[in-house]
């Protein structure tokens, strides 16, 4: 029995190894690329925060941030003239206002 194969049938059987080879290289890479550059099990389990201690700080740092606003507001109502002016009086009379 014999199999008769002319040079097309050839360069297409090569084609096609090539084709495939190239898509396996191509998937190895990936996966060593990614064992690589990935970090190890027990630091991804270990570096998880909890929930609770990432809302507890969150709370701690929004209470400091609204204390110290608070501070800022108090010397501003402190700072206040003594003669009843308020911080939303626009000017002493009408011709200090801003005109159309």
């Amino acid at each position: 029995m014999t199999i008769s194969m002319s040079g097309n049938d050839v360069t297409e059987a090569i084609e096609i190894a090539m084709a495939v080879g190239g898509l396996v290289a191509l998937l190895i890479v990936g996966l060593l690329v990614y064992l690589l550059v990935r970090p190890p099990r027990r630091a991804r389990i270990e570096a998880r925060p909890e929930p609770e201690a990432i809302d507890a700080e969150e709370l701690l740092a929004l209470i400091d941030r609204m204390e110290r606003r608070l501070e800022v507001l108090e010397r501003a109502v402190a700072a206040e003239p003594a003669d009843g002016k308020t911080l939303l009086e626009a000017g002493e009379g009408p011709e200090t206002r801003r005109m159309k």
